[in-house]
Order: structure tokens, then C-alpha cells, then sequence
């Protein structure tokens, strides 16, 4: 099974976006059983040493799958320029981290880096703490028919006024892997998943078809299998108490 790609409580951060800082470096820790507790005490105590200036980390707890109770850690935004600066401090960075977090730490994976995409994201400054990410692996050659589809409901979400905000991401890098991610912002939390808290789907579809066509509707319903090789979803929360501070 693929790893479940994190990428999503860091976009209540979206006012950091801007002066071409659209990337982000996501990993995932598991934590050792039993040891939690230890774990953010550390983590609390790295970020105060190293990440409260300019290299922020900010943090999410995964809620839902395999991969529930694992937390992400976002570094960014950052600009492909700042790659070509060393940092002074990162052998002290890597000694206290080694040292004081990593004993506590079961497996810590390097998912990737994404760039944010704002063309085919919609509200994106839209304030959340709770969040639904997609990660749809794409099939080779396929990425500019989803992305397609993507501006079209960008089309129609605008012209409906939906209430409903979602950062769009692609990882770079992907090689014969690409994926794009999508992560939409529950403003009004986990509720918002329930049937009864679905806004204007029919107003959607309705306005869909009257945009493009029942055909390209009917398309729409049976594009995933066409131009994916698998997907997943998970359910996710901001963890603000390990994250660095924003201000």
C-alpha cells in the first residue's frame, strides 16, 4: 500500500504563501508506544531552540487510517533559492534533535515536497484547524486532464459562491509517481462531512452541466479510475501546542 502522503494542517498557514515561497517539505513521525508524551515535551523544546525564527516547522495529528495518531511536520514555505544557503546552525540543529527527540520516535519518513498551486486552489484563505486531504497518484501523462478538471470545478465553485475552501498541491519531483493533493479546510470541523452539511452539491452538479454539458458531467463521474493509479483520504487536525510559533 502507498504510504498516506500528509499534507494538510499546515494550510492554516496560507497568509505565509507569497514572494515565490509555494514550497513545503512534509514528514511524518510515528512515535514509539508509550512515549508521547516524552516526545512532545522534546519536540516543544526543539522548536523554542531552533524554529521560531525564519525555518518554522508546524505540525498536524493524522485522525483516521492506518496511519492514525502519526504526526506530520511541515517545513515552509520556502523558495528553491534558499536551498543554495547553508544554514550556521545545523549541526546543532541535527545534534539536539538526535539527541532529544529522535529516542522517542518509532520511524520518521520523508514524504516529500510539495508545491502549493494557487490557480487550482479555491478560497484558499479561508482559517481552519480540521481538514480532509485527497492524495491522488496519478497515472503517467495524465496530471494536465486533472488538472483540468480541477479549474472547471474552480469555475463552478465560483460562480455557485460555495462556502467551501481548499488549498491544491503537486509534489514535486514526482518522477514516474506523480500526485496531486488536495486539502479541504473544515471551517465548522468534522460536522461538515455529514450529508446534512454538504452545501449546494446539486446547486453544483446543476450548474456544472449547465456550464459544459451533460457529457462532460457524465466524464467527470468516471475520470478517477481513468487517470489514476489509487487514491486516498484521511481526515487530519492542526496541532498548534507542536507547531512554531506564527508571529
Amino acid at each position: 500500500m502507498r504510504k498516506l502522503l500528509f499534507i494538510a494542517g499546515v494550510f492554516v498557514y496560507t497568509s505565509s504563501f507569497g514572494q515565490g515561497k509555494t514550497l513545503w517539505d512534509v514528514e511524518m513521525v510515528r512515535v514509539k508506544d508509550g512515549q508521547s508524551a516524552a516526545y512532545e515535551k522534546a519536540w516543544k523544546s526543539h522548536i523554542v531552540k531552533f524554529h521560531n525564527g525564519d525555518d518554522k516547522r508546524f505540525a498536524e495529528e493524522i485522525m483516521s487510517g492506518s496511519n492514525g495518531g502519526n504526526i506530520l511536520i511541515f517545513t515552509g514555505p520556502y523558495a528553491l533559492a534558499e536551498l543554495d544557503q547553508d544554514k550556521p546552525n545545523a549541526a546543532a540543529h541535527g545534534s539536539d534533535f538526535d539527541m532529544n527527540v529522535s529516542p522517542f520516535i518509532a520511524s520518521f519518513t520523508q514524504e516529500g515536497t510539495y508545491r502549493w498551486v494557487d490557480t487550482l486552489s479555491y478560497n484558499s484563505s479561508m482559517q481552519a484547524g480540521k481538514f480532509i486531504t485527497t492524495n491522488y497518484h496519478l497515472k503517467p501523462g495524465k496530471g494536465s486532464d486533472f488538472r483540468a478538471e480541477i479549474k472547471k470545478a474552480l469555475v463552478i465553485n465560483t460562480k455557485i459562491k460555495s462556502p467551501s475552501s481548499y488549498n491544491t498541491y503537486e509534489k514535486m519531483w514526482g518522477g514516474s509517481s506523480p500526485s496531486i493533493v488536495i486539502v479541504t479546510h473544515l471551517k465548522d470541523g468534522f460536522k461538515q462531512l455529514d450529508n446534512a452539511f454538504t452545501p449546494m452539491t446539486q446547486d453544483f452538479k446543476n450548474a456544472y452541466i449547465q456550464e459544459y454539458g451533460q457529457a462532460a458531467w457524465d466524464k467527470r463521474q468516471n475520470l478517477l479510475p481513468e487517470i489514476m493509479t489509487s487514491w486516498e483520504t484521511y481526515i487530519s487536525k492542526a496541532r498548534g501546542d507542536l507547531s512554531s510559533a506564527t508571529k
